[in-house]
């Protein structure tokens, strides 16, 4: 008899730990559930590391950001903007060179730049029902290590200031470091 009360007992005690695993359970579960509603915190961050080959126009970095965001960047590597020419190496702050032939005439060639697209346009020639696109957005300069304003809302792009890439070589390794999104990009000002 004393046997089944102790196996009675264990057994209550066993289904109630159980029942109380489960609950604790649930209520880490819900937790989890709700805790994204509320929101980060305004001084928490997102940082994201992008390759930014040097013979592509541009790399989508797969942030939106807002007018007047602040985004930090910092980048190294090393890129050559003619293949076999060990002279024409530099790294994001670029050659010492400016040339017609780039996006920001005002910085080196081949140093590491960005965009923000505002907004895009699909055209189609009425003839030949050819379609293109173009894009509204605002550039500016990046280099090696740099803190930036946000010039407009829409999505960040990173690129090499060079409009020739097609005979570059190389990638830069590019951290960028941006305000937490606080909503949805058609309501962030």
């Amino acid at each position: 008899m004393t046997f089944s009360r102790v196996s009675t007992r264990r057994g209550l005690w066993f289904g109630l730990a159980s029942l109380a695993v489960l609950v604790l359970g649930a209520l880490a579960a819900i937790a989890q559930e709700t805790a994204p509603l509320a929101g980060p915190e305004p001084d928490e961050a997102r940082t994201v590391v992008i390759a930014v080959a040097g013979d592509d126009a541009w790399t989508d970095t797969g942030l939106e950001v807002a007018s007047g965001d602040v985004i930090s960047f910092r980048a190294e590597g090393k890129i050559t903007l003619q293949k076999g020419n060990p002279e024409a190496e530099c790294g994001p702050g670029g050659y010492d060179l400016q040339t017609l032939q780039q996006v920001l005439t005002g910085r080196n060639l081949g140093s590491l730049i960005g965009k923000v697209v505002i907004g895009v346009t699909l055209l189609v020639d009425e003839q030949t029902k050819e379609e293109r696109q173009e894009e509204a957005a605002v550039f500016f300069y990046v280099g090696a290590e740099s803190r930036v304003e946000m010039p407009a809302k829409g999505r960040l792009f990173l690129g090499i200031n060079e409009n020739v890439i097609g005979d570059n070589a190389g990638e830069f390794r590019v951290t960028v470091t941006a305000p937490r999104a606080r909503g949805p990009l058609s309501d962030r000002d």
